[in-house]
């Protein structure tokens, strides 16, 4: 779909730093301070405590007067997207057939910013993993699902994002060579897939495919999970590519 030209001076600065706002609460740093936001939102302490007030409110934040969190009523934002859009719902019934074909865990996921976030997952699952829940955010440089992103962007691209995103190593197997990543990423977009052993969580073995639409651009990404333990990498490409390419071409039509 064509986004719509927007100018500047139709946007409303005051819910684009309030969102902001909200978006800084994580895992990480679940309760925040004045002074932490502000520092990290780069707004003044005036102008975060206003903000914070407001969602204290609206009840989408609480406070004890000094730190501030978020409430379960935030959750009617993402629930609102979750109810709304057609994408997910147009896509679970594949999703569930592949999981049920393979008894393996399958996710779905989009780019949002320079990470990946899953917006379908299979009901089935063997597996425990936080990383592939409704919703949750994983980095793109690390995870089968990011690499099919990320091999799809240009050199620019791809220069502009190794320069902004810090590379960890998340677990003993984690790739944080920007050489070794870019050889990487050139086979993906010459494979048309990607699988990434224990790369961002250890026992997770994943192997994920590009959903594109019928002109060909990358829309989604389809992602099959399952415990190192079960199976090697090759031996995950034999028995599940195939589900995945059918899938695959299932899901054309519907990106669309």
């Amino acid at each position: 779909m064509t986004q719509p030209i927007i100018h500047p001076r139709d946007l409303i600065v005051g819910l684009q730093k309030g969102l902001a706002l909200m978006q800084l609460f994580s895992a990480d740093q679940p309760r925040l301070s004045v002074p932490q936001a502000a520092k990290l939102s780069g707004l003044t302490s005036s102008a975060v405590r206003r903000f914070l007030l407001t969602l204290v409110h609206d009840e989408f934040a609480e406070t004890d007067g000094r730190h501030y969190w978020l409430t379960a009523k935030a959750l009617r934002i993402g629930q609102a997207y979750v109810d709304s859009a057609q994408m997910p719902r147009m896509l679970r019934p594949i999703v569930e057939q592949v999981a049920r074909t393979t008894q393996e865990h399958v996710s779905v996921g989009t780019r949002d910013g320079d990470e990946v976030v899953h917006i379908v997952r299979s009901r089935y699952s063997h597996i425990t993993s936080l990383s592939i829940r409704p919703g949750s955010r994983v980095p793109m440089y690390c995870t089968a699902s990011g690499r099919l992103w990320l091999a799809a962007l240009s050199e620019t691209e791809l220069d502009a994002y190794f320069s902004r995103v810090p590379l960890q190593q998340l677990t003993p197997y984690t790739c944080v060579d920007i050489d070794t990543l870019r050889a990487e990423l050139r086979q993906v977009a010459l494979q048309g897939y990607s699988c990434v052993d224990q790369e961002f969580e250890p026992g997770m073995l994943v192997l994920g495919v590009p959903l594109l639409n019928r002109a060909g651009q990358l829309k989604a990404t389809l992602a099959l999970t399952t415990h190192s333990s079960r199976m090697n990498a090759e031996g995950m490409r034999e028995r599940y590519l195939t589900p995945l390419y059918e899938a695959q071409a299932l899901l054309r039509p519907v990106l669309d």
